[in-house]
């Protein structure tokens, strides 16, 4: 088996994975991040159907800002650390209202059942493997890292 480090874009990484198409959604707008850290940056007015109380505070402070760092990685998942905020606030701790919205576009795009699953601790479970084999059969995970802005993948066929 040979080893490969490859590093994508936010937008490549979630494509290959199939979570969505060539493009990051319109209300993201911006991607970059240091070192281990990725930063997300979104216009929340731009997302359709957001719980009652999210739209609410979209209309005070509509840019959410988030920093992930991948916490963990074991048997191909990633467990991704959340800290998000609004204004300052803190807003990642509103995660779990997003959890119905992620399971219907995994359904929704024909992925297995719980491969994104958002936790109540504001940790984000992701089964890189089981979405890369979905599109790279025989492909194995051995890690998964942010680097600068970017996603890298290390794999082995």
């Amino acid at each position: 088996m040979s080893a490969v480090r490859t590093e994508y874009s936010l937008a490549e990484t979630l494509s290959t994975l199939g979570l969505i198409g060539k493009n990051l959604p319109r209300f993201v707008t911006s991607v970059g991040g240091t070192g281990d850290e990725l930063e997300v940056v979104a216009d929340a007015r731009q997302v359709k159907d957001l719980p009652g109380p999210l739209q609410l505070a979209t209309r005070l402070v509509p840019a959410v800002r988030s920093k992930l760092r991948v916490e963990s990685f074991d048997g191909g998942v990633a467990v991704l650390a959340v800290d998000a905020s609004v204004g300052g606030l803190p807003a990642h701790k509103l995660l779990g209202l997003a959890a119905g919205r992620v399971e219907k576009v995994v359904a929704h795009r024909g992925l297995p059942p719980g491969s994104v699953e958002i936790r109540p601790d504001a940790r984000i479970a992701l089964d890189v493997q089981s979405l890369l084999a979905a599109k790279q059969p025989g492909t194995v995970v051995t890690n998964m890292a942010f680097a600068d802005g970017r996603v890298a993948l290390d794999t082995a066929a």
